[in-house]
């Protein structure tokens, strides 16, 4: 598929990062059947003694010419895509649904500015999905700083520019607002930003939570004061500020009535304990000796045999170097619902015990499986670079054998990246 912007324009240079935290795609505008809960249409007004009733009036909409223009957007370059995953197998012609669902985000980033350049018919409601489908796709075939650049576009998304005349709601999607003050932030450099911006959503939420009659409204609401909750820890995390983070998480886990919830925070924070170092806090969030506010230590759902206490356990003997340990117990995980990650940080155990040959052959298991990931692909391209000499072939052959069983079991990888990038191959 061509890239409807110039070919002229020079490609922006982009900063390769780990892979992107999956972003929810809405429906496109083919595919939407269902109506928003969230912006109840007014009633169509009658003339008093009339035979018949009026016609409904038309929704005011707001002039979104200024984000329909070329400048808005940028050229994406493919020097970054690993060169097998360059020819998509999706047929010319595919739409934007099908292309989302087969993972193809690149050419689906592509197909949304192209939609938006050249339709003229799009509704207001289409524009924001089809934007925030190109900001997504951006951000998941890690070309997140070209994503902030192109959310500048859209201004400040607190502005009563927003707001409709006919029902005073934001007419900006709720995934476009979440997803614009991430990129916002990041394009600013301003990571103080992002979190302040969480809040003024949270407290948009609030206010729709109090306002809401509606059961189902009133939980959808809650739900994503929720998410933002999580997010402001993301973001706090993201800015270097590990300690923040987790004082934020554990505030959410105290507060929490819900035992699930509380469980899968204790966990979180369990893991940014590891990654400050702090072994000792990442015991007792995982054994249950912090006082989060349950009865006793002994209730804890972790330490209850919650579903992630048998992963803990060897990640924390693996952050003492007790490797032996946890080889012993990543390999009693093989045969669980856990066996993917068990085989992957065997693998690493075993690296760091010398055993080179067997983590080879786990992570080329993983590969043959078709589990594609990040750290897998790194990891083995790494044991590549300490086994053999022919590096760059070894590894250009890995990339052709990830493509190949992508493309080949697309049924069964519905929904995940097919693009993948150098850095994910150490290219």
């Amino acid at each position: 598929m061509d890239d409807p912007l110039a070919p002229s324009q020079t490609a922006q240079p982009s900063t390769p990062v780990a892979e992107a935290a999956a972003v929810p795609i809405p429906p496109t505008p083919s595919t939407a059947t269902t109506s928003n809960p969230l912006s109840p249409t007014k009633p169509i007004p009658v003339r008093p003694r009339s035979r018949s009733p009026l016609p409904p009036s038309p929704t005011r909409t707001k002039d979104l010419s200024f984000l329909l223009q070329l400048s808005n957007f940028r050229k994406i370059s493919q020097t970054d895509i690993s060169p097998p995953f360059r020819s998509s197998p999706a047929a010319p012609g595919t739409p934007l649904p099908a292309l989302l669902r087969q993972g193809h985000y690149y050419r689906a980033a592509i197909l949304a500015v192209s939609s938006l350049l050249t339709d003229s018919n799009l509704s207001q409601k289409e524009i924001f999905e089809l934007l925030y489908v190109r900001l997504a796709c951006l951000t998941l075939i890690n070309q997140t700083p070209l994503a902030g650049k192109e959310s500048l576009a859209l201004g400040d998304i607190h502005s009563p520019f927003y707001l409709s005349e006919d029902t005073g709601e934001c007419i900006l999607p709720w995934e476009l607002r979440v997803l614009a003050v991430r990129l916002q932030a990041l394009e600013a450099g301003d990571a103080k930003r992002g979190v302040q911006g969480y809040y003024d959503l949270a407290a948009y939420a609030r206010m729709r939570i109090r306002g809401a009659h509606d059961v189902e409204v009133k939980g959808l609401w809650k739900e994503r004061l929720r998410d933002l909750g999580v997010r402001v820890g993301n973001a706090l995390i993201e800015m270097g500020d590990l300690n923040a983070g987790r004082q934020h998480f554990e505030s959410l886990a105290q507060a929490t009535g819900n035992i699930e919830e509380k469980l899968v925070l204790r966990c979180w924070i369990a893991m940014l304990c590891l990654r400050m170092g702090d072994l000792e806090g990442a015991k007792t969030w995982t054994h249950g000796d912090r006082d989060d506010g349950e009865a006793s230590a002994t209730e804890s759902p972790i330490s209850k045999g919650g579903p992630n206490n048998d992963v803990l356990d060897p990640l924390l003997n693996m952050a003492e170097g007790d490797y032996e340990t946890a080889t012993t117990e990543w390999r009693s995980l093989l045969h669980g619902p856990h066996n993917v990650l068990a085989k992957q940080n065997l693998a690493v155990c075993l690296l760091y015990t010398g055993h080179l040959s067997e983590t080879s052959q786990l992570l080329e298991e993983l590969v043959n499986e078709n589990h594609v990931f990040y750290a897998l692909t790194f990891n083995l391209a790494t044991v590549y670079e300490l086994s053999t000499d022919k590096i760059r072939d070894r590894k250009m052959q890995l990339a052709e054998r990830v493509a190949e069983g992508l493309r080949r079991d697309e049924a069964e990888t519905e929904g995940r990246r097919i693009e993948r990038n150098n850095l994910d191959f150490k290219l």
